[in-house]
């Protein structure tokens, strides 16, 4: 048995912000430099994926990523600053919810 949950932010009002898709987004334009490769290994459409992206960036009041149109070899999509920073910020939140979810289980039920 082991304790499974699934974390998420949202806004003051209660609107759904981020949650682990949109983290795989981010940290697979991170590894591609490309949003196409990204949307793709993510599971969004590219429509989708850039849908998302705006989203919550107008909520979060900042960009996540800049892009670069391209030419022969195609555009880029980077994150920014901001972006890298809140990725990083999510991951911990995410590790140490995680790490306190199972503190709380093995309290509960003990360690077998």
């Amino acid at each position: 048995m082991r304790p499974r949950a699934k974390f998420w932010l949202e806004s003051e009002d209660g609107t759904y912000l981020m949650g682990p898709r949109t983290l795989r987004l981010l940290l697979a334009i991170k590894a591609t430099g490309n949003l196409k490769a990204a949307s793709a290994k993510a599971g969004f459409s590219y429509r989708a994926a850039w849908a998302r992206i705006r989203e919550v960036e107008a909520a979060l009041g900042f960009s996540l990523v800049e892009s670069k149109s391209g030419g022969e070899g195609g555009g880029t999509t980077r994150l920014t600053a901001k972006g890298e920073a809140f990725v990083e910020r999510f991951q911990a939140f995410l590790s140490a919810a995680e790490a306190g979810l199972q503190a709380a289980f093995e309290k509960a039920f003990g360690v077998d």
